[in-house]
């Protein structure tokens, strides 16, 4: 190739991982955090968001880093080896952001285990307060955040602690707490807590397990959901082999593959594999599904 000829392949592969920049960066959405006094443009939060979908949090600092230089390396094989500048940046972005691209069933399953240990939790504090181990429900969240584990366990001791600092305003501390879960059947149940807690009636216990019954079909109805997205990354991954595999058929068949040595080759094949990775990020968010909004916490309303 001559010097004009990769000056416009690498235009076209910049011009592939700009848009899978912008693709990504619309459809992440990190953890809420403090506004800054002056908001940064948008898109540069688009490209923030984008580079933070390439976190595994995790890793840390070191490996991230130790994991993007292995894929430049990767990169810069593939672009030596097949002379295709957008193929090599096409490496970088799929090895970047693949477990984000594939990672849709970890967070799903993350988000069923914690409401398996909220509603543990929430029959472990009825049982508590049948038995006589508590004289209030304050007292028994107190009691059962010793011997709570999963992914509560830190919410709960948190909202423990604040429970025993702030006597007689709960309010703020379950909202905390249904911020750390950050679910809408978290909402539910830290609601439903406060409102024991403000009522203090003698039924508490039987509310509880009502409670924890609810989390449970909740449970049961988002597994079946899952069972049937199963099929959709299914789909997602054998799209990205199919691909890969596309690939290196081209680089093993110089002669068939030889357009794509040009500018306007390489033009083609960033706009083709752009629509590839557009594709690939809309059936994650299909696979993913759309959470139902948040109506309790200082973050409600916010995702």
């Amino acid at each position: 190739m001559t010097l004009v000829e990769l000056a416009a392949a690498a235009a076209g592969g910049c011009l592939a991982l700009a848009a899978t920049l912008l693709i990504v960066g619309f459809r992440f959405q990190p953890p809420a955090s403090p506004q800054p006094a002056v908001p940064a443009r948008s898109w540069v939060r688009r490209l923030k968001r984008a580079w933070a979908a390439t976190a595994n949090p995790a890793h840390s600092r070191l490996q991230r880093r130790r994991r993007v230089l292995g894929w430049l390396v990767a990169a810069t094989v593939v672009w030596a080896v097949t002379g295709w500048p957008v193929a090599g940046l096409a490496t970088l972005a799929t090895g970047l952001w693949l477990p984000w691209l594939l990672g849709s069933a970890r967070l799903v399953q993350e988000r069923i285990d914690t409401l398996e240990a909220l509603e543990t939790w929430c029959r472990r504090m009825a049982d508590t307060l049948a038995g006589g181990g508590a004289i209030g429900l304050a007292q028994a969240i107190v009691t059962s955040a010793a011997r709570v584990d999963g992914p509560v366990a830190a919410p709960v001791r948190t909202l423990a602690r604040r429970l025993q600092l702030d006597q007689g305003h709960p309010g703020a501390a379950l909202r905390e707490f249904a911020d750390a879960i950050d679910d809408r059947t978290g909402d539910a149940v830290a609601a439903a807590l406060l409102l024991a807690l403000h009522q203090q009636s003698t039924g508490v216990a039987r509310v509880l397990r009502q409670l924890a019954d609810g989390v449970a079909r909740d449970i049961r109805a988002r597994r079946d959901i899952e069972a049937a997205r199963a099929e959709s990354r299914q789909s997602l991954r054998m799209l990205l082999i199919i691909q890969v595999g596309l690939l290196v058929l081209l680089a093993l068949t110089p002669a068939f593959a030889a357009p794509y040595s040009t500018p306007i080759g390489q033009t083609v094949m960033a706009l083709l594999l752009a629509g590839t990775i557009a594709l690939l990020v809309w059936m994650r968010r299909l696979s993913l599904g759309r959470r139902a909004p948040r109506f309790l916490g200082e973050t409600a309303g916010t995702s």
